[in-house]
């Protein structure tokens, strides 16, 4: 981090890499999951859910992206070891139902996801609102994103239940 970013973060910096840290689990947990729910899922409709599916994961893996370029902006290390991925993670992650043409609880499963990174980045994005400026806009960015995912599953999941 530069000498003038040091001196305008007001925030404990290992307190944001923190943070970062785990919103940067969760964007990779949700890229794998919503990825690994597209080429699982089977019956009528799945061609059409697997393309938002795997439009969703790369938007979640270029979150990622985000989060750890912010991270490494701060001085601190993405995680490096996938395995710790679940052990840091706030959100969590479910793995693709036993049944293939269970197309409803794959979309409450990404919705329960997006509901928690719109809590995440809602809580962060205040927390940081004077302290870190630039880590706020991000958080700001994301969670306008998850705001439109949500909207957008929400409208799927409608459909599915007809």
């Amino acid at each position: 981090m530069g000498r003038k970013s040091r001196e305008i973060i007001k925030a404990n910096v290992d307190d944001v890499i923190a943070d970062l840290t785990k919103a940067y689990a969760d964007e990779w947990l949700a890229h794998y999951q919503y990825w690994l729910a597209a080429k699982w899922i089977r019956g009528m409709d799945a061609d059409t859910l697997r393309d938002i599916l795997v439009g969703q994961s790369n938007d979640e893996l270029g979150h990622a992206e985000k989060i750890a370029n912010r991270i490494i902006q701060l001085g601190g290390t993405p995680i490096m070891d996938p395995g710790k991925l679940l052990q840091i993670s706030g959100c969590g992650y479910k793995q693709p139902p036993g049944d293939p043409n269970n197309l409803k609880q794959v979309i409450q499963d990404v919705l329960d996801a997006e509901t928690c990174a719109i809590e995440t980045y809602n809580k962060l994005a205040e927390k940081y609102r004077t302290t870190d400026l630039v880590t706020h806009e991000m958080l700001e960015d994301l969670l306008e994103d998850e705001v439109d995912d949500e909207e957008q599953w929400e409208e799927l999941g409608g459909i599915w239940k007809k």
